[in-house]
């Protein structure tokens, strides 16, 4: 399964939010402005569904309601996953103290993680 650009990830991110199918044309309106061309969400919305992102059912002849085929939970995880891999030989901690030493997080949000792990 592919990485989601910034594009699908959008398309995603309404599909996640709703989770009893839509059709393309509720996926559309759906969508925040400035929208995409229709032609363009419906070829991005083909290609989700060939990577396995979504399916969708048939509801009369060629009209269809688009679903997730995984969760945001299962895309994340995947994602958090393949980032350590490629950038911290898959080590969670190293990539902690990578966000220590940029001071991203500080020592006071590291004492409160740990606090939230010893509970």
């Amino acid at each position: 399964m592919k990485d989601l650009t910034d594009k699908e990830m959008e398309l995603m991110e309404v599909i996640w939010a709703n989770q009893a199918g839509l059709t393309m044309r509720e996926l559309y309106e759906l969508l925040p402005e400035p929208r995409t061309h229709f032609n363009t969400v419906s070829t991005f919305v083909r290609r989700l569904e060939e990577e396995g992102f979504i399916s969708h059912e048939t509801i009369k002849g060629r009209l269809f309601k688009y679903k997730p085929a995984i969760s945001r939970w299962e895309y994340e995880r995947r994602e958090q996953k393949s980032f350590l891999d490629r950038f911290f030989k898959g080590s969670g901690i190293d990539f902690v103290k990578h966000l220590f030493a940029e001071e991203q997080v500080s020592k006071e949000e590291l004492e409160e993680l740990i606090r939230e792990i010893n509970k």
